[in-house]
């Protein structure tokens, strides 16, 4: 059995997030035990798919309500898309849209929904004017500052290529906007991918510290995994890392994307493969997770009903 790597100091703990669709998250609760967290998606222009009736990109069934209702003490963090329509937010064209999620927030209560406004707000995919996006970021986080269980999530992709090479600065939205700021951690944590290594990402925690905001990784896979990366060293290799980043960051959130992703149409699409990271489905893996994550007496953990509490 491989080491395992010394985890956190005994008066810290996390909490910890399993998505990011209703169907791996189910999978993953049936076998390793309720999350205190779970993740869905949404697209803010077409908010009752995502939130209500359920909707699939491709990527999985995303269904808030129904998780929640499957798993009525866990917290939710929701992905919000503003991808092609930062205009028309800052128009008031969506406003009706802003309400319906806060109407969502309340419905929810008093259980925490962390709300990830644009995600990845600097990945050059999603092509974000940094201008353009604080104005719509302050005014859905506007609209959720008095609702006592909205956090308002400023959220970068954490690799050094940005949109149009704007630093990150240049997307923040001022203190009295921001609760939580939050990080990818994908090909970052090998150490030898020509994306980047965790170097931005621990740049942004420090960045959060000085604003004295807490730090979520909002999305985190170990890449390639059972494709490019084997399995035979994928602990030491992605995972060790990014423990060890939980612990030196003080981490507060922990969002973990436990996903059959090469078995979702839209991350094949175009020959790239993601891999494999269910931790339920591969022995050796659950056995460290068990170990190294759940059965830690430092971790915030799921409680036998769902909710997250310190244990030990």
């Amino acid at each position: 059995m491989r080491r395992l790597l010394p985890l956190l100091a005994a008066t810290q703990a996390y909490e910890l997030c399993v998505g990011q669709d209703y169907w791996s998250i189910m999978n993953y609760t049936a076998v390793m035990g309720k999350p205190a967290c779970v993740m869905s998606y949404a697209s803010l222009y077409n908010l009752t798919a995502a939130l209500w009736n359920g909707t699939e990109y491709g990527s999985g069934v995303e269904h808030a309500s129904r998780l929640l209702e499957s798993l009525p003490d866990a917290d939710l963090q929701l992905g919000l898309w503003l991808v092609g329509g930062l205009d028309d937010i800052n128009n008031g064209f969506w406003d009706d849209a802003i309400s319906e999620l806060v109407n969502f927030v309340r419905w929810a209560a008093p259980r925490k929904i962390y709300i990830r406004i644009g995600y990845e707000f600097d990945n050059p995919q999603n092509e974000y004017d940094p201008v353009s996006y604080k104005v719509a970021y302050s005014r859905i986080a506007d609209a959720l500052r008095h609702e006592p269980n909205a956090v308002r999530v400023w959220h970068s992709w954490s690799f050094p290529e940005t949109y149009e090479g704007h630093s990150y600065e240049e997307w923040w939205p001022g203190e009295n906007k921001v609760d939580f700021c939050g990080v990818s951690i994908f090909q970052q944590a090998y150490g030898d991918s020509p994306m980047g290594d965790l170097a931005t990402a621990k740049d942004i925690a420090r960045f959060c510290r000085d604003h004295k905001k807490p730090l979520m990784v909002a999305e985190s896979t170990p890449f390639g995994v059972g494709d490019a990366e084997s399995r035979d060293t994928i602990w030491e290799r992605w995972y060790e890392p990014v423990l060890a980043f939980v612990r030196e960051e003080r981490v507060a959130v922990w969002c973990y994307i436990n996903d059959n992703w090469d078995a979702q149409r839209m991350w094949t699409e175009g020959g790239t493969f993601w891999g494999d990271s269910r931790v339920e489905a591969y022995a050796d893996l659950a056995l460290h997770w068990r170990r190294a994550v759940l059965a830690s007496p430092t971790r915030l953990v799921a409680s036998g009903a769902g909710g997250g509490h310190y244990v030990g």
